[in-house]
C-alpha cells in the first residue's frame, strides 16, 4: 500500500480584501482589478465607498455588477479612513485580510508571496516590500520601512508599516477591535502599535508586493495638521513609551 507524504506546510490562507475609497473614481478599479488578477484569488473584495462626491460610488458598484467576489459598500458620509476599514472587515470572513488602498495596487503574485505557508503559519502580520509611483513615473526602488528586527523599536521609530503592502488574521483584528476612528491620520500606525502590544507575531518579507501611487484627487486622510498630535498619542502608548526617553 502506498503512502503519500504528508505535506510540510498548510495550503495558502483564505483572504479577503478591504478596499476604503473616498474620490478616487479615476483610480479605483485599478485596486480592485489587481486584487482580482492575482494567482492566489481572494475570498471577497469588499469596497467601501467613504461618502465620495465623485463618481466612486458608481464605479464601486459597477465593478460588483461585474464580479460577483466584489461587495460594494455606499456610505452615506465620509467617516474617515479607519471606520471605512473597519466597515468593511466586519464583512470579512477569511483568515486574512488585506486593506489595501483605493490608490494603490497589488503588483501580481503579491497574494501568494504574503500568504506563503513558510510564513504565515505562525504569524499574524506579514509585511512586504512597497515601490513608490509619483504621478505617471516610473516606480522607485523597493523599499520597506521596518528592517525586519525587533517591531516594537521599528514601530517607536515611527509609521513603518502600510497597510497596502500587508496582509493581518483577521482574529488579530478583531483582537484590537479595528482602527480607532479617532484618528484622521497615523492610523495605520496606531493599528499595528495596538496588534503588537496584544502580541501580534510580525514577519518581513523581502519582495516587493504594491505600488504606493501618488495621484491626483484628495487624500483618504487629507487632514495633516494634527498629524503631530496623532504621532504623539501613538507613541504615549506603553509598548511604545517604554522605549523613548522620559522628557526632562
Amino acid at each position: 500500500m502506498l503512502h503519500r507524504p504528508v505535506p510540510l506546510f498548510s495550503p495558502l490562507g483564505r483572504y479577503d480584501v478591504v478596499i476604503p475609497c473616498h474620490n478616487r473614481a479615476h483610480v479605483v478599479a485599478d485596486a480592485v482589478e489587481s486584487v482580482l488578477a492575482q494567482d492566489h484569488a481572494p475570498n471577497h473584495v469588499i469596497v467601501v465607498d467613504d461618502g465620495s462626491r465623485d463618481d466612486s460610488a458608481g464605479v464601486i458598484r459597477a465593478l460588483a455588477d461585474v464580479h460577483p467576489q466584489v461587495t460594494a459598500l455606499i456610505l452615506p458620509r465620509n467617516v474617515g479612513a479607519s471606520q471605512a476599514r473597519n466597515t468593511g472587515a466586519a464583512l470579512a470572513r477569511a483568515d486574512w485580510i488585506a486593506f489595501l488602498d483605493s490608490d494603490d495596487i497589488w503588483l501580481p503574485g503579491a497574494a501568494r508571496t504574503l500568504l506563503d505557508p513558510k510564513v504565515a503559519h505562525d504569524h499574524d502580520i506579514i509585511v512586504g516590500h512597497f515601490a513608490r509611483v509619483e504621478g505617471d513615473a516610473a516606480p522607485q526602488a523597493p523599499e520597506c520601512g521596518w528592517d525586519g528586527d525587533c517591531i516594537r523599536r521599528g514601530l517607536a521609530s515611527g509609521g513603518v508599516i502600510g497597510p497596502s503592502w500587508s496582509v493581518v488574521r483577521r482574529a488579530m483584528v478583531e483582537t484590537v477591535c479595528g482602527f480607532d476612528p479617532s484618528f484622521h491620520n497615523c492610523n495605520d500606525w496606531d493599528f499595528y502599535t495596538r496588534a503588537g502590544a496584544a502580541g501580534a507575531r510580525f514577519a518581513r518579507i523581502d519582495a516587493c508586493v504594491a505600488l504606493y501611487r501618488t495621484v491626483a484627487g484628495s487624500r483618504l486622510v487629507n487632514d495633516t495638521a494634527i498629524g503631530a498630535r496623532n504621532a504623539a498619542r501613538v507613541l504615549a502608548h506603553p509598548y511604545l513609551a517604554e522605549l523613548l526617553p522620559v522628557a526632562h
